[in-house]
């Protein structure tokens, strides 16, 4: 049975797992174990990215349809359609963003497409004044799908279409679109060339595939822990609850997208029904509290999971207000898992943590 000193990224874990491991000679390498890593890679590269990719495109096609089909004709069908096909290319974008890495980094996909809360006074302003530059770090919080949601339901669906009487308010969000279509298209492209490097390139060193793929799993986690629950429930701040600050605020689908972003940290640890991280902590044989590691870790996604199933609806702002402690022990049951992801698998695996934490990134 090992117990981990528990530390933060930006380690030598190598060193570390010398003094853990009484399995072989001093000169035998704890991080050689024996384990297929481009199987690992090429299964998460064709089974996971690309197809997460290709859906987001679909569905950003789609939604860049609905938008110029309701700016011809602002109405209630078309707007109900507009409606719909945000949700469904927000629920794919949910399943993508975990794959900041490579042209999804160069294009700064999560962070253009997904700060939140809505600066709402910043994106009126745009709209009436007709000045706004969504590439600048000025109007972080007025762009992506935050920006659609508060557009498309922040009011009654008659004021609504009231307001999308004006060519102005039509333009901004054909430009919001137009943005998220281009990252996207770009991402998709930047993949496309990309994706044979990641395949093909063995090794745990910083910047290696699979160091990019623990750091982002962690990364992408921890932005679900502390954007989508954290700050809503006030967990640094004495649990002083913050409804507003709610992803999915105004159409009330926060949870979807939080449940979407928890079970793809799942799926991608597991590799669905190729290799995956899990079977690379098995490979190792490491054990924690006498149990594997990779079990541990799905019963910590299996508790957040049940967790948010068990509040009450779509809107995680209602549930705030009306059932907290519901919502705080999902926060909790989420945070449980920090340890098992950040700490215990990058050290058994010797993958350095080294992105910054920021719980201000795109989440």
């Amino acid at each position: 049975m090992l117990n981990f000193n528990y530390y933060q990224g930006g380690l030598c874990l190598a060193a570390l797992l010398f003094s853990l491991f009484s399995c072989g000679s001093e000169t035998e390498d704890p991080c050689a174990v024996e384990f297929d890593q481009l199987a690992l890679l090429e299964n998460v590269a064709d089974n996971f990215i690309s197809p997460a990719y290709n859906n987001l495109q679909t569905k950003v096609d789609s939604l860049n349809d609905a938008v110029n089909a309701f700016c011809a004709q602002p109405d209630a069908s078309k707007l109900q359609a507009l409606k719909s096909s945000w949700l469904s290319a927000n629920i794919a974008f949910q399943n993508a963003k975990i794959y900041e890495f490579g042209p999804a980094a160069d294009y700064q996909l999560r962070s253009s497409l997904n700060n939140y809360p809505v600066f709402t006074s910043r994106l009126e302003y745009a709209i009436s004044s007709q000045t706004y530059n969504l590439e600048i770090d000025s109007f972080a919080y007025t762009r992506g799908f935050p920006a659609l949601d508060y557009l498309l339901h922040h009011d009654s669906e008659t004021q609504i279409l009231n307001e999308f009487a004006d060519t102005a308010r039509q333009n901004y969000l054909k430009a919001v679109c137009q943005q998220i279509k281009q990252k996207v298209d770009w991402t998709q492209d930047g993949w496309s060339a990309y994706a044979n490097s990641f395949k093909t390139t063995e090794g745990l060193a910083v910047g290696s595939p699979l160091s990019l793929l623990v750091n982002q799993l962690n990364q992408n986690y921890e932005l679900f822990k502390n954007n989508k629950l954290g700050t809503p429930v006030g967990a640094k701040v004495s649990y002083i609850a913050a409804p507003e600050k709610t992803e999915a605020y105004y159409s009330g689908q926060s949870l979807i997208l939080a449940q979407t972003t928890l079970n793809a940290s799942q799926a991608l640890f597991n590799g669905g029904n190729g290799q995956g991280l899990d079977d690379y902590l098995d490979a190792t044989a490491v054990q924690k509290d006498g149990r594997p590691l990779s079990q541990l870790i799905n019963e910590q996604f299996d508790a957040a999971s049940s967790a948010l199933d068990a509040l009450n609806g779509q809107s995680l702002a209602d549930n705030i207000r009306n059932n907290f402690e519901a919502c705080k022990s999902a926060y909790a049951q989420a945070q449980n898992q920090v340890v098992y992801l950040k700490t215990d698998l990058p050290a058994v695996l010797c993958i350095n943590i080294t992105y910054a934490d920021n719980t201000d990134d795109g989440d």
